[in-house]
């Protein structure tokens, strides 16, 4: 089968963007009756027959790393080194710096750079049950140099719909309040991160697997024009989580330095 080459993919993105960048940008700035991290969806990224090519190369869960906390966190995910050639190139080509610039004009968050390390770009799979609880993610690079910028999610799962779960949530900082974004089938989803960007993926309720290329910027501008580090991991209950809630509210709070 032809390889699709990453040049060829960074065009078709770079394309997309363009043909929806007014609105995009109208759908980062908008805001909401409650507050929530800045973001925006934007559908069709690659033609299907591609969308799904990529999916189709996704590896077997049983080959992909377990990362479980309990009670908060069970994902399946790999870093590219050992996958395919096909999502080795659309990880890259969502990296390439004008893929970038273009999410830099969209977001207005400046001096965006991509980090082709191991550390922030890769690919996770969802099973049915899978979730992740309202949560921040690590303020910096590995290096502390860079503060994350934006989060970069591509989803590949075919006919995925709301009632699947295993959607995108975004909370507020009480974790009161949130709006969800459904993982939908050849979606493009990005998401400032910030000290409050707070975010969560619910429980996967169908046996489809959930596949996602998931990629971080960064800047060595501070998101919110201070300096602040901590790191991510920080896991929050959900408000039907009575008890953990209760417990959180005994434990120490995040400092932030």
């Amino acid at each position: 089968m032809e390889t699709i080459e990453r040049n060829q993919l960074t065009d078709l993105i770079v394309n997309r963007l363009n043909e929806a960048k007014d609105q995009l940008k109208k759908e980062f700035f908008l805001e909401h009756p409650f507050k929530v991290a800045r973001h925006f969806a934007l559908d069709n990224l690659l033609p299907t027959e591609i969308a799904e090519r990529i999916y189709e190369n996704f590896p077997n869960p049983k080959e992909m790393r377990l990362l479980n906390i309990p009670g908060k966190l069970k994902l399946k995910y790999s870093h590219l080194k050992d996958v395919s050639t096909l999502l080795q190139n659309i990880n890259a080509a969502i990296q390439d710096p004008k893929v970038v610039a273009l999410i830099e004009e969209i977001t207005e968050i400046k001096n965006q750079v991509p980090d082709n390390t191991p550390y922030a770009g890769g690919i996770s799979t969802l099973l049915k049950g899978y979730r992740l609880n309202p949560h921040l993610d690590n303020s910096h690079d590995m290096s502390r140099e860079n503060y994350r910028t934006v989060n970069v999610l591509y989803y590949v799962s075919p006919n995925w719909r709301l009632d699947n779960g295993g959607n995108y949530e975004l909370w507020d900082e009480e974790i009161k309040n949130h709006i969800v974004v459904p993982s939908l089938f050849n979606r493009l989803l990005i998401m400032e991160t910030n000290r409050t960007s707070w975010h969560a993926v619910n429980p996967v309720l169908c046996d489809a697997p959930r596949c996602c290329i998931f990629n971080y910027f960064f800047s060595p501008d501070s998101p919110e024009g201070e300096e602040y580090f901590f790191n991510g991991n920080s896991f929050r209950a959900r408000p039907e989580q009575k008890i953990r809630r209760a417990l959180e509210k005994i434990l120490p709070a995040k400092k932030y330095i």
